[in-house]
């Protein structure tokens, strides 16, 4: 794991990470990227750029996210919770769907 994400304890250093970096990388002003931030047309990003936020994350936390996540991680608390979750650092987020826990847990180690 490399340095800055070794204070990542819980879902909500990892929301204030992904937050960090969408404000730095992207200049996305921070009182837009609240827990209810629509990840499609709220934050201000384009679909290519929500899919190298991604990439960023998958990247950084060693995961995969599967085939359209963001159809299924629609608010910024969404995308947290969801990672959180495939790292072991809080429970299944509700509105992951069975068919989705399944896309999850095939390309990833998500904790049981």
């Amino acid at each position: 794991m490399s340095e800055p994400i070794l204070g990542i304890t819980n879902w909500m250093h990892l929301f204030r990470w992904i937050v960090k970096l969408i404000r730095d990388e992207y200049g996305v002003d921070e009182k837009v990227l609240t827990r209810n931030a629509a990840l499609d047309g709220g934050i201000g990003l384009t679909a290519e750029q929500l899919e190298q936020v991604l990439d960023h994350i998958a990247e950084t936390f060693e995961l995969t996210f599967p085939e359209n996540t963001l159809n299924e991680a629609v608010r910024l608390e969404d995308l947290c919770t969801l990672t959180a979750w495939m790292r072991g650092l809080f429970k299944k987020p509700d509105f992951v769907t069975p068919p989705f826990e399944e896309r999850c847990r095939s390309l990833n180690n998500v904790p049981a």
